[in-house]
């Protein structure tokens, strides 16, 4: 079967409200324009904004965007959960070709919503979406499994008409189905079609029966039945769909026209219209496929020129995405499907590969257009020009992995490190809870459960620092300091080594005015006290003494925290706050030393400075000055 994802994506997406309306999408759109002004009620407008977002992608996408957008502004100031959720989900749809990463998140957060107002159908629709979200980056296992999950909670719902979308997932997706359940599966999908009229799923269905029929040998039948499609398609007005139809239909007939002229140039004709189409309503997934259709096709057929003009655009496009994905959110990992990070990792690994062999192509079309050199020096300008351009993008672009690569490294070792405390923390109160749960008072109880909240929130705290510094890597942080109590700001951030120095025997000594204040951010100045804290609990003896002192010298507020601890060589603190260099002690894993590193630039941000001194025996002192703010 040919590859159809790109053709059902379309078909899946339009129903993520309302699914099952089967009249022209047009006319929907132009009532639905028509009548907003008329509508009084809130509620009732917001939905018909969603639905037009919803409408509007499968034609012009940057309305999509648009109503989404008003409809959740709207929404929000009402407290309309589910207006939110669909405007999220719009928001997931306008996303997918273009961010995985938005994409993800917006249909995360609206699953959470709709799962929080118990409406199953958009519970389904959601799971049959980020199945979509997931094939579109070449993870059929993963995808397959929300899809089959999403067919699993539509039985029972009272409304069936999802069903039949999905089942249409399923047929696309699932490799190993056998031909019995194909058939049986087939049948139930079309008859839910029929029953709702829903016009987009007769289409697929019959074209997906034109595809089968082609497969089995009965060529002209099945080509007359996927023209047919086509011609139901335009006059429905459904743009999106009539494009992806042209994807098979071009494959058929450029294989036929093998013997037939007049056939092979309507196939490189369809390509060439839906290349068009593609571009002029945004649909970048069509896009690019029918850009690598008309690469590949030209250079098989050995015209050079043609297939340098097809990769350039293709690669244009996808520099464009990749540029795109950056400025609106490339980073927001953490947001992205948790339990695929591993699958999506593999994914990324094997589009690197894909834009590897592509650009080995293109080096050798560049060595075939050696030959045009000699006829036009215009020609050769050009092709230098061109050259010079694609190779500046693909250095640029080598150099941002390789950082992407480095930051996030770093991070995973710091969240491996810094975050096993806090959860220590807890997992050793709900230990003692629940091993001496007999033996405890009631005071006992409540004191433990305090200590778990307290710790817990502080963990929150911790990873609201740790995403602060990460915003603090974008071009578009902005610095936003607030006066603070240093004494507050101490004990919060020691808090998660309460227990750890009490079961040592610590004693933790304050000498800091109880007025005394530094105006500073926040979050990032418990991330540098908290690394400090943590290095002076674990390295200072059984009963010894963690001393902190402030003072305000010069204008500047200095904070000093001394611990008894064995101490470090001149040598080891030259390199103490240098990325990579390792734990202050060499035995340990290296987040501690990676999350001095942080803190340092941390402290640079804040346009405080860090420094430390120490002597083997002696123990060691972290000073922090920050300086005066205007």
């Amino acid at each position: 079967m040919f590859k159809r994802f790109v053709l059902f994506i379309g078909i899946t997406l339009v129903f993520l409200l309302n699914a099952g309306r089967g009249f022209s999408q047009i006319a929907e759109l132009d009532k639905l324009k028509s009548g907003l002004p008329l509508i009084k009620d809130s509620i009732k407008y917001v939905n018909s904004l969603n639905r037009m977002a919803m409408l509007s992608h499968l034609r012009y996408r940057d309305s999509c965007l648009y109503y989404a957008t008003k409809a959740k502004q709207i929404a929000l100031r009402l407290q309309y959960k589910k207006g939110i959720a669909d405007a999220k989900n719009c928001e997931a749809v306008y996303y997918l070709s273009t961010n995985n990463y938005l994409s993800a998140k917006y249909f995360n957060e609206a699953l959470q919503l709709y799962k929080s107002i118990n409406d199953q159908e958009n519970v389904c629709q959601v799971l049959m979406n980020i199945g979509v979200l997931i094939l579109v980056y070449e993870n059929e296992k993963s995808a397959l499994r929300y899809v089959k999950e999403a067919f699993e909670k539509s039985k029972s719902l009272k409304k069936d008409s999802i069903r039949s979308i999905i089942i249409s997932n399923i047929l696309d997706i699932d490799k190993s189905i056998s031909p019995e359940r194909f058939n049986s599966l087939f049948e139930e999908g079309m008859r839910i079609a029929k029953k709702y009229k829903d016009d987009r799923l007769i289409i697929y269905y019959e074209s997906l029966e034109g595809e089968l029929l082609y497969q089995k040998g009965k060529q002209e039948q099945g080509l007359e039945i996927l023209l047919r499609s086509l011609r139901k398609a335009d006059s429905l007005g459904l743009e999106n769909l009539k494009v992806g139809i042209y994807l098979p239909l071009s494959k058929m007939l450029i294989e036929q026209g093998k013997n037939d002229q007049s056939k092979h140039d309507l196939g490189i004709g369809y390509l060439q219209t839906g290349l068009a189409a593609s571009e002029k309503f945004g649909y970048a997934e069509f896009y690019m496929l029918f850009a690598e259709k008309l690469y590949q096709h030209y250079r098989d057929d050995g015209r050079h020129e043609k297939a340098y003009h097809y990769v350039s655009l293709l690669l244009a496009k996808k520099n464009s995405i990749a540029q795109a994905a950056d400025q609106s959110g490339y980073n927001y990992l953490n947001y992205a499907l948790r339990e695929n990070e591993n699958e999506e990792l593999r994914s990324k690994e094997g589009a690197r590969k894909t834009t590897i062999v592509l650009l080995s192509c293109l080096f050798a079309l560049s060595m075939a257009l050696l030959f045009f050199v000699y006829r036009s020096l215009r020609v050769k300008r050009e092709h230098v020009k061109a050259q010079q351009k694609l190779n500046e993008i693909t250095l640029t672009q080598n150099v941002e992995l390789q950082q992407t690569n480095r930051f996030n490294t770093m991070l995973i070792s710091v969240i491996a490190h810094d975050v096993r405390q806090p959860f220590s923390t807890i997992v050793m109160l709900s230990s003692v809870f629940n091993d001496d749960v007999d033996l405890l008072t009631e005071e006992e109880k409540l004191e433990i459960m305090k200590e778990l909240a307290e710790t817990s929130q502080k963990s929150l705290s911790f990873m609201d620092g740790l995403l602060e510094w990460i915003k603090s890597k974008k071009t578009t942080f902005e610095y936003q300091p607030e006066k603070l109590l240093v004494k507050d700001l101490i004990t919060e951030a020691n808090t998660f080594f309460k227990i750890a120095q009490e079961k040592k025997h610590i004693k933790l000594i304050l000498n800091i005015p109880e007025l005394a204040t530094v105006l500073t951010h926040k979050q990032m100045l418990l991330f540098i006290l908290r690394n400090i804290l943590n290095n002076a609990t674990k390295f200072s003896p059984v009963e010894g003494r963690i001393s902190i002192n402030a003072w305000m010298e010069n204008g500047n507020m200095i904070i000093a925290i001394h611990d008894q601890g064995a101490g470090m060589s001149q040598k080891r603190i030259d390199r103490l706050f240098t990325a990579g260099s390792g734990d202050i002690d060499q035995h340990e894993n290296n987040g501690a030393g990676l999350a001095l590193s942080i803190s340092y630039e941390m402290a640079m941000i804040m346009n405080a400075k860090i420094s430390v001194t120490s002597e083997p025996g002696k123990g060691t002192t972290f000073f922090l000055l920050l300086k005066e703010n205007e």
